[in-house]
């Protein structure tokens, strides 16, 4: 069977329709990246390139003024410059900041969310008392959360001990102490005494305050709520009532020992 030949007259329209489609394709694109260099040119030039509202949220300690600060942004801050990594490592260097995002929402505005430590103690130190955080810094930052107060952990290896103890203690029990004050003896250079707001003491080892402390609750719901006085949880459990304290002064004392007995903890009192 013969080939069948096209003659030159039927191949130049779609050879020009093929050329014209091309050339279509090509204006299109340049078209498009003119405007897209115009919209550029004309967004660099207007004041939507620059930071404009910065929305702070998830802090309760630092002040959202504090966090914009140290984020570096600001109303000259052109926002095709920002880099959310060097902000969020910025924001890290803050004690407070556990972690830290950074979204940008068009045209203009940043929002920064920040996740800070939890507050553990107080702690006086050049006569202002100062947030004790759970990676154990100190914070400069104010709070109304209940927590207790840290008095004569001057030294570091203590003040270590004791912040371990409170992040592992849960944190109604936490709450629930007043104010620590470490009382070192010649056999336990850990030896504490804490005061509850219940008021009640309690007198024990750093090694074993969180421990021990999880006991408290029951503990009390075995005393007499209108009898307060000194729970020892060194050795055992031992409850030393201020009345029985107070006449032991005076020649006769009182003890009431607390301890754990298969079927529960129980109550007896020893004379």
């Amino acid at each position: 069977m013969p080939n069948k030949v096209v003659s030159l007259e039927d191949r130049l329209p779609k050879l020009k329709e093929q050329r014209k489609k091309r050339a279509n394709r090509r204006l299109i694109i340049l078209l498009f990246l003119f405007f897209l260099f115009v919209s550029g040119f004309i967004y660099v030039q207007s004041p939507y390139s620059r930071v404009g509202e910065i929305n702070v949220k998830g802090n309760k300690f630092l002040t959202s003024e504090k966090i914009r600060k140290e984020s570096g942004l600001t109303e000259k801050t052109i926002v095709l410059n920002i880099r959310k990594s060097e902000i969020e490592k910025r924001l890290l260097q803050l004690p407070e900041v556990k972690k830290a995002i950074i979204q940008i929402s068009f045209p203009n505005q940043i929002n920064i969310e920040v996740k800070e430590y939890n507050q553990l103690a107080y702690k006086f130190t050049d006569g202002r008392a100062k947030l004790i955080l759970e990676n154990g810094h100190t914070s400069n930052s104010q709070s109304t959360e209940p927590a207790p107060f840290l008095k004569k952990f001057d030294e570091k290896q203590p003040l270590n001990m004791i912040v371990k103890q409170l992040k592992a203690m849960p944190i109604e029990i936490r709450q629930s102490i007043s104010e620590i004050v470490l009382s070192p003896k010649k056999t336990d250079p850990y030896s504490i005494v804490a005061y509850m707001n219940d008021g009640n003491e309690v007198r024990a080892t750093i090694r074993t305050f969180a421990q021990k402390m999880v006991y408290y609750p029951e503990l009390v719901k075995q005393l007499d709520p209108n009898e307060k006085g000194v729970i020892d949880l060194e050795v055992g459990f031992f409850f030393k009532s201020y009345q029985s304290l107070e006449a032991k002064k005076k020649g006769s004392s009182k003890e009431k020992q607390i301890k754990e007995t298969t079927s529960g903890r129980e109550e007896e009192d020893e004379n």
